[in-house]
């Protein structure tokens, strides 16, 4: 029992802010959430005294390359561009133990700051050897297989579109529902960019399929909008639209420089929006146009 915190924030139907809340938890579920006088006779084995406390929902990452965020991390200066093509490098490279080590050390520092559900992006190479460290973390995952079948300017596994297809379906089939549902499988194609048009409708087709989600790597402004319409295209954003590849399964990670048409192809289609607005402010992009994030 967490009991009489100073505020408790439900992020429920009603967007209640309790003060002087409480929470019962059994068997690892919550079970009731109230005014800490109305749960006041509910008897616990443990209770945590909460009265210093502000307590919320566990925090999501919604796009985190768990495998090797940490081990990159303050190896490359600030001022020397992008250091992408030696991330992927290094990702490539690693072994089964050296990503198992790299996720731990990861997931400590998620859980120790609140964050209970991420989304890899499709960066994990071994998930069989990381699944030890899901499971003793108690953290809820989404995983999947980066897939391409175009060439990138970074290092990236480039598959013929049948095999990308089949591995991403094989992959569902194989992860999704596992550690008593707390890991889901996703589709993830790179970008829209590294990836055909009959991949991406490919990849649609399975996560519909299968009543599951699809993630990629996103972008836009003012260049790519003018490289999209030189090939008919208005848009990025408007080019996955198209392909009807957009809808409340999709996820568009980072989406830096969309523009008033593209938030509303976002809205009209149902698909969202994971923003990554460390990395946009680190890479000198920061707040866009007219404060738009990232």
């Amino acid at each position: 029992k967490i009991d009489r915190a100073r505020y408790v924030l439900t992020v429920d139907g009603q967007r209640r802010i309790i003060r002087d809340g409480s929470i019962l938890v059994e068997r690892g579920r919550i079970m009731r959430v109230g005014k800490a006088d109305e749960l006041a006779d509910a008897r616990a084995d443990r209770v945590i005294d909460a009265r210093e406390f502000v307590v919320t929902p566990g925090f999501v990452n919604g796009h985190m390359h768990i495998s090797y965020a940490h081990p990159v991390r303050g190896i490359f200066p600030d001022d020397v561009g992008s250091p992408l093509k030696q991330v992927f490098a290094l990702q490539m490279a690693m072994t089964e133990e050296e990503e198992y080590q790299t996720s731990l050390l990861a997931l400590l520092e998620l859980v120790r700051n609140g964050t209970v559900c991420l989304l890899d992006p499709g960066s994990t190479k071994f998930p069989d050897a990381c699944l030890q460290a899901y499971e003793d973390a108690g953290v809820r995952m989404v995983l999947g297989e980066a897939v391409t079948d175009r060439d990138a300017p970074f290092p990236q596994p480039r598959f013929t579109t049948a095999e990308a297809t089949a591995r991403t379906a094989a992959f569902i089939d194989k992860w999704n529902g596992r550690l008593e549902g707390r890991l889901r499988a996703w589709a993830m194609p790179f970008s829209p960019e590294t990836c055909s048009a009959e991949l991406l409708q490919a990849l649609t087709r399975v996560v519909r399929e299968r009543d599951t989600g699809l993630t990629l790597h996103h972008g836009s402004g003012a260049q790519a909008r003018k490289d999209y319409q030189a090939r008919g295209a208005k848009s990025p954003t408007e080019y996955l639209e198209s392909l009807g590849v957009l809808g409340p399964n999709v996820l568009l990670a980072h989406a830096l420089g969309i523009d008033d048409a593209e938030i509303d192809c976002i809205a009209r289609t149902g698909a969202a929006v994971t923003m990554c607005s460390v990395t946009a402010a680190k890479g000198g992009r920061g707040v866009g146009t007219h404060g738009r994030m990232p």
